[in-house]
């Protein structure tokens, strides 16, 4: 699309640019959309693979079993119709991918044996906003779409909307349980939810198609069964386009820290040495930049320029949240769109040059910041004045390096925060560099809960916990308490209070 549209721009007119140019956009975003895409797919064709070749067999035997036994030997004269063949082949194949997919390919060894809470994961999907998250809702709704599309399709007992529901619902609780006693991956009531949910979408489209055929056969159909079949359809459509309204209308994001647990707290004994603030007062809130895969792509390229090296076009990982380049030279740089914080590793100098030395390089110790700072220069990298220096000689690290950190610095209306890590070998050459430090614009100040209240809302178990099954908090003793900043889900770094 990409190279397309750009020829199809070279020879137009002036008068039809932006039309094409329009046009090459949209396809480039419908190419994204489609890439994110790419993994799911592969997995699906895999699996498909699978109950293919599953088929394929079970086929062989009952074809074996009715033309040698049931023809020959019992002389049977009931014929078997291609339908039903067909039928049976594509229910198989289903099958073994909705098996695969939420056992076979689950991670064993999970040690939360809980079954997670009824809306748990629209709760974490709200307060991250994340494309993954709500992707993997839809997903779970979308698998058994063809399980309550087949069942009523090929088995006349199911053509009954009831039969279809429950069963879907009982193959649903029958894979989540098994998910739970054999510790597969994790056990959600929302799975539950949103396959059951799926089964009744699957039987509004059967439901659906059943009713065209008939028209199209001028036999008598009902447009009231066909409608009532799609309100759960309708339902699920709503509500997100509901709650995606809802987020966008909001003027800041979501924090996923807001995602409390609601601790019950009747029996935990809180305690505290410190005396907390009950003066309000305000604070602000600042706008991280967000770059678009084309202006990481840029950034990439003009990094790899500097370098002397070239960045490799045919090689390229797009993820919701980051963007992995790769130069000719095989050496990654991981860009983040928020913020464009960044991660590098030249395998060259970490490793050397010779693939069949026994010892790698090692990295310098003991320079000053000068000489650091003058090295990440030459990368293009500008630590802000002020940060602190400090040099990581960890005697467990084979490669001891350099960090600069930055708190919550201000210098007019631009705002840093965050550390950045590097190692720095023979020549002035950087092997590694992790900069995560934020640079911002202030947005607006708001105002904040004291010190006091913050401690109230803890006190009422209205924090997030992630502990493991069993736990249970008998004493929280609280200490110091700072402010910190978060990025939220529309990309804005908002305070946060935090106890030690």
């Amino acid at each position: 699309f990409k190279y397309l549209f750009r020829i199809i721009l070279f020879y137009k007119d002036v008068k039809k640019k932006r039309k094409v140019y329009f046009m090459w956009h949209l396809c480039a975003n419908m190419g994204k959309g489609i890439m994110r895409l790419v993994n799911i797919i592969e997995l699906v064709k895999q699996y498909l693979l699978q109950g293919a070749i599953l088929a394929v067999i079970a086929g062989g035997v009952a074809g074996a079993g009715y033309f040698i036994v049931y023809k020959k030997m019992m002389k049977g004269e009931r014929r078997i119709r291609p339908v039903n063949v067909l039928w049976t082949g594509a229910f198989f194949c289903y099958l073994s991918v909705m098996l695969s997919a939420t056992l076979l390919d689950r991670i064993s060894g999970w040690s939360d044996t809980r079954m997670m809470p009824l809306f748990y994961s629209y709760r974490e999907a709200w307060y991250s906003f994340s494309g993954a998250e709500w992707r993997n809702i839809v997903l779970n709704i979308l698998l058994f779409v063809p399980f309550g599309f087949l069942l009523p399709l090929g088995i006349r007992f199911f053509r009954r909307f009831w039969a279809t529901y429950l069963t879907g619902l009982a193959v649903t609780v029958l894979i989540e349980s098994a998910q739970l006693i054999l510790v597969r991956g994790v056990a959600e009531a929302d799975d539950i939810l949103n396959n059951f949910l799926g089964t009744m979408i699957g039987y509004g489209i059967y439901v659906l198609f059943r009713e065209i055929t008939a028209a199209a056969k001028r036999k008598r159909f009902s447009v009231l069964k066909m409608a009532a079949a799609q309100i759960p359809l309708a339902a699920i459509v709503l509500a997100f386009v509901g709650i995606f309204i809802m987020y966008d209308r909001q003027e800041l994001g979501n924090l996923e820290i807001g995602l409390s647990s609601r601790i019950d707290m009747s029996d935990v004994q809180v305690t505290t040495t410190e005396s907390y603030s009950s003066q309000p007062g305000t604070a602000a809130v600042y706008k991280i930049p967000v770059y678009t895969e084309e202006e990481t792509r840029k950034i990439a390229d003009n990094f790899f320029s500097s370098l002397g090296q070239t960045l490799d076009e045919s090689r390229t990982d797009l993820y919701d949240e980051t963007a992995v380049y790769y130069s000719t030279e095989q050496n990654s740089l991981w860009i983040d769109y928020a913020g464009g914080t960044m991660s590098y590793t030249d395998y060259a100098v970490v490793f050397g040059d010779d693939p069949e030395a026994e010892t790698y390089p090692e990295s310098v110790s003991g320079e000053d910041e000068a000489t650091v700072r003058s090295a990440l220069s030459t990368y293009g990298i500008q630590v802000p004045k002020g940060a602190v220096f400090q040099e990581q000689s960890d005697e467990s690290s084979d490669s001891p390096g350099y960090e600069f950190s930055v708190s919550r610095q201000r210098d007019g209306d631009r705002f840093y925060d965050g550390s950045l890590y590097c190692t720095l070998y023979d020549g002035g050459k950087l092997g590694d560099i992790s900069n995560h430090i934020l640079s911002c614009e202030k947005y607006k100040d708001y105002p904040i809960l004291s010190e006091d209240e913050a401690w109230k809302q803890i006190q009422s178990g209205n924090f997030r916990y992630s502990g493991q099954a069993g736990d249970e908090i008998k004493e929280l003793e609280l200490g110091a308490v700072s402010m910190k900043y978060v990025i939220d889900s529309k990309k804005y770094y908002q305070p946060v209070y935090s106890f030690e």
